[in-house]
């Protein structure tokens, strides 16, 4: 009977235990035993109060009434289940996971389609120890030595690498 109470709240773990990364796995553990623990708490709870032998109480007790209205009250108790007031919401941001996860893989799928190429491209080329300067040239026209770049390195002398200025000399 308890056990229809907690199954619409059932946890696949095996789903759960495959996402869980190896560092985080005896953190896991502990909490699917403390939660295990819970359930097996619940399930071992009838599901409604045990019956009393009432008319047992009436022969043994001499106040008139009093075993009566103890009857009544007992009878009237209702331990009320907790109203779900948050699957709704749980829902809703469910659904706004799943949109953004979508919109993430789409996306994913479209840079790795690009990286492809790239990668196709840069696997297609000669080793750079392997090249030529023309070869260079053609693979990397924007780094390539032209008249309007004749050097790899930077114009001004104080932006070359080891530079030292000469004593006396204009900067």
């Amino acid at each position: 009977m308890a056990a229809r109470r907690v199954a619409s709240s059932s946890i696949d773990w095996a789903a759960f235990a495959s996402r869980v990364p190896a560092g985080q796995k005896n953190m896991f553990n502990a909490f699917k035993g403390k939660s295990d623990a819970y359930l097996r708490k619940v399930i071992s709870l009838p599901e409604s109060a045990p019956a009393i032998n009432f008319a047992a109480y009436k022969a043994r007790i001499p106040v008139a009434g009093m075993v009566d209205d103890f009857q009544k009250e007992y009878e009237a108790l209702k331990v009320p289940y907790p109203a779900d007031t948050v699957s709704q919401q749980i829902g809703d941001v469910e659904k706004d996971a799943a949109a953004e996860v979508q919109a993430f893989i789409k996306a994913s799928e479209g840079r790795i389609a690009k990286l492809t190429e790239d990668l196709a491209h840069w696997e297609a080329m000669i080793p750079y120890d392997q090249m030529t300067m023309e070869e260079w040239a053609e693979a990397f026209p924007d780094q390539a030595i032209t008249l309007e770049k004749p050097t790899m390195w930077p114009h001004l002398p104080e932006d070359q690498p080891g530079y030292v200025a000469k004593e006396g000399a204009e900067q």
